[in-house]
């Protein structure tokens, strides 16, 4: 039996463990101080029922005092309050729970230094707030409680001593508690007591009873509904009712709670509902507290419901919402589900990620928002994640699918470019090892986007020519192979997130913007149109350096600040253009005004014009020797003047940099076989100075000619050209032709190609690819530039300048390292 005693004890318990971890000496933090004031109220709360239990005891001496004469009164009363223990819940173990923190973690009951607030976010503040919950319910439920366990208790005392005196001692029996004046009153007022609640509408009920079998299922026998967790339930749905909500105004709106408060006061309406039909409750003994305790739920059930009806003057009375936009099933769950991830051990969540791309999906309706993220983890590793979110609920459903992608392995089937004389639908498949996903998109420029990031290669003005027949033309073979096609062209360039400082220069395509300089690069490299660029000609000629290793190492030890990339940054400084269009002619007419290099180089100071000097006159075999680099100090420099990227590595006793040769830009076709087979392949040309559109094999020699066709070909040996041929949907994958996964030649090598003929659906298409021959008769490299720039080689004609010139920024910036690279000295101290 729990008794009297046992409360006694639980008091002095919850002392114990709240004197334990506080003190007035205590220079707690705030999140410790609510912690412990908790704790605190749990043992005064504790304390008023051992008060009112007293209180009891007292007042039953007391009146018994009166009645000594009458046979079998007892001189002592107690009662079995075990009851109270099932009501409030194990606050014995919360408790213990609360000294055994508090004993293994003694230093957080001081307010101590930054690194303790991050201790507490990580480690302590969890398992605390766990705990504060268990305590504000037990607090909460003997707050509820107190009252009818009082009226109870001296209930039961009435009802004695009224049997045992006559009507002229009536008059002596007036007892008062400590939270009822008049207990006589209470309880006529408590037999009297009117039940006031609301209509539930029969759907909803429904709904409730449906979610409360599946947890109970004995309750669609009468009467089997489960006292204590019912009445747990309804304790925690009327903390999150309408309880809570004050009329803001008179107005319709402002006396209207939220649809979701105005459902857990319907939940409670049907707990109390099913709880007074209880047989738990209707069997329960004299000595139980279950009876007043439901009673006082239900009058404070009451009250609450009072708040809509009338006699409540019509201006405070408060509106039913509307709750028809409430349709997730869990919102009708009776029984609150306990989150068992708390139980799990302590793990930090994920930190938040890097969001490099974002794009809204398709939708079947204006409500339903969908979208997909691409958050970075690793330098390869990317985790995509599609939501949809249905905004028509209250609160609104919201589901995630979340996967993981390695550039490595990953594989990227483009569905949008399968080629078709009908429009694709702009779908794509990405497939990991473990899963894979099939999103569809609003927009191509989308596709390209996330095409950029998992290749690291960019398609030039969004330039995307659906449904042209190639033939390939591959020596001693009886006919060239005919298929169908699709066509892109790639230039290489790193994949920059929305979150990333942009350089001075991000774009790889001219200007479309009025009257701003007009340039003809990849906005790391410029071409300048001005007129000093004359004066300081580039004859149309293959660069005369010899061709190096795709990396090499030169050093520059200067001892002043004007270091190689500083030079390159101040003589391109200001060069960004907007990505164009792939209608070139109409884009690049507005402007011609540029900075040139020649501005730069006029610039600069007369030791810099004697060090490029030298650098003309030097020799491959008068460069220094390579010397490995010490990982002592490691800076990244990304050169503006070429797509190749220079490193500025520490070598112990100077600085050297490894320039990284360019990648070349390609022309990407998307092959259908003609057979009845129907593979699919993908076909990666290589574009470099000597890979030509040769007018001669069609009939387009002439500016005047319709001929809708357009041979490629490489002077002097075989185009550079890579296959891939796919046996299933599965292995036609896009990402083999990216920087991760892709193999140089001659791996994957389509060996002897010669030529690629590519006939297009109309004129228009061909002269967008190729343009058209034209009197131009460049001599020098703005002469050329021009040219390019006025759409007469079309956007092949660009992409191929853009490779061109990057191929030599690379030499130039190598030559121009090298004739700094004379004198050896050691690094200034500021630049460790």
């Amino acid at each position: 039996m729990f008794s009297a005693l046992d409360i006694i004890h639980a008091v002095r318990f919850a002392w114990d463990v709240y004197n334990l971890g506080w003190s007035e000496e205590l220079n707690a933090s705030k999140q410790y101080e609510d912690f412990w004031n908790d704790v605190r109220s749990l043992a005064e709360n504790l304390q008023d029922i051992s008060r009112v239990v007293e209180n009891a005891k007292a007042t039953w001496t007391q009146q018994s005092l009166q009645l000594v004469r009458s046979p079998g009164l007892p001189s002592q009363k107690d009662w079995d309050l075990t009851s109270l223990r099932e009501i409030i819940g194990d606050y014995h173990k919360t408790l213990t729970d609360c000294r055994k923190l508090l004993e293994e973690n003694p230093e957080f009951r001081k307010n101590r230094n930054f690194a303790y607030n991050i201790e507490w976010n990580k480690v302590i503040q969890p398992k605390v707030e766990l705990l504060r919950k268990r305590l504000e319910f037990h607090n909460t439920k003997i707050l509820v409680l107190l009252r009818p366990l009082e009226l109870n208790l001296l209930s039961e005392i009435h009802r004695d001593l009224a049997n045992r005196i006559d009507a002229v001692h009536q008059t002596l029996l007036q007892l008062r508690g400590l939270l009822i004046p008049d207990v006589e009153q209470a309880i006529s007022e408590q037999e009297t007591a009117v039940v006031v609640d609301l209509d539930v509408p029969d759907e909803i009920e429904s709904r409730f009873r449906l979610a409360a079998e599946r947890s109970y299922p004995e309750i669609r026998t009468p009467g089997n509904f489960p006292l204590h967790a019912g009445a747990d339930s309804f304790v925690e749905y009327f903390e999150e009712s309408t309880k809570g909500f004050t009329a803001r105004g008179s107005f319709l709106d402002a006396r209207t709670p939220p649809a979701q408060q105005y459902l857990a006061l319907l939940k409670c309406i049907w707990i109390m509902r099913c709880l007074s039909n209880c047989e738990a409750l209707r069997s329960a003994s004299a000595d139980s507290q279950w009876p007043g305790y439901v009673h006082q739920l239900r009058e404070d059930l009451s009250m609450e419901c009072q708040r809509f009806k009338a006699p409540t003057p019509q201006a405070q009375r408060l509106i039913v919402p509307d709750l028809s936009g409430i349709n997730n099933d869990v919102a009708y769950d009776i029984w609150p589900a306990e989150n068992i991830a708390d139980y799990m051990s302590r793990h930090t969540e994920e930190r938040a990620l890097e969001e490099v791309l974002k794009f809204p999906m398709p939708s079947q309706s204006e409500s339903l928002h969908r979208e997909l993220k691409i958050l970075r983890l690793e330098s390869t590793r990317y985790r995509l994640v599609e939501s949809v979110e249905d905004k028509s609920t209250t609160p609104n459903r919201r589901q995630e699918l979340k996967m993981e992608i390695d550039l490595k392995t990953v594989n990227f089937m483009p569905l949008y470019a399968i080629p078709s004389s009908r429009p694709k639908a702009l779908e794509v498949m990405i497939a990991s090892p473990t899963a894979d996903i099939t999103p569809t998109f609003l927009e191509p420029k989308h596709i390209f986007s996330l095409q950029h990031l998992l290749t690291g290669y960019k398609v030039y003005g969004r330039y995307d020519q659906g449904m042209v027949t190639v033939s390939f033309t591959i020596p001693g073979q009886p006919k060239p192979l005919e298929e169908h096609g699709r066509l892109q062209l790639w230039l290489p360039h790193p994949f920059r997130s929305s979150s990333t400082p942009s350089s001075g220069a991000s774009s790889i395509a001219p200007s479309r913007f009025g009257n701003s300089r007009t340039s003809l690069g990849t906005g790391i490299e410029t071409m300048s149109l001005n007129s000093r660029s004359e004066r300081t000609p580039t004859r149309l000629v293959s660069p005369t350096s010899p061709l190096g290793p795709a990396s090499s190492i030169s050093f520059n030890m200067s001892r002043n600040s004007s270091s190689a990339s500083s030079f390159r940054e101040n003589a391109m400084s200001s060069r960004r253009g907007g990505p164009s269009a792939p209608s070139v002619a109409d884009s690049i007419n507005r402007s011609r005004t540029s900075t040139s290099m020649g501005d730069a180089r006029e610039s600069m100071t007369p030791s810099r014009m004697s060090s490029q000097s030298t650098t003309n006159k030097l020799t491959k075999t008068q460069r220094p020797p390579s010397i490995a680099p010490s990982t002592r100090t490691t800076s990244s420099v990304t050169s503006h003047t070429s797509m190749s990227s220079i490193t500025t590595v520490s070598t112990g006793t100077g600085r050297a940099q490894i320039h990284t040769k360019p990648a070349k830009p390609l022309l990407v076709i998307f092959l259908k076989s003609k057979e009845v087979t129907q593979k699919l392949a993908i076909v990666a040309i290589q574009v470099d100075e000597k890979t030509e559109v040769e007018r001669e094999r069609c009939g387009c020699r002439s500016s005047n000619s319709k001929c809708e066709d357009s041979c490629i070909e490489r002077s002097g040996g075989s185009l550079l050209a890579q296959r891939w041929d796919a046996d299933r949907l599965g292995s036609w994958n896009l990402a083999k032709l990216g920087v991760e996964q892709r193999k140089e030649l001659p791996e994957d090598a389509w060996e002897d190609l010669k030529r690629v003929k590519l006939k297009f659906d109309s004129l228009e298409d061909r002269l967008k690819f190729s343009g058209k021959p034209c009197r131009c008769k460049p001599l020098m490299q703005h002469d050329l530039s021009t040219c390019v720039l006025e759409g007469h080689h079309g956007v092949f004609g660009i992409v191929k300048q853009i490779g061109s010139q990057n191929l030599r920024n690379y030499h130039q910036a190598r030559e121009e390292a090298v004739g700094r690279s004379i004198e050896l000295a050691p690094l200034l101290e500021h630049e460790y």
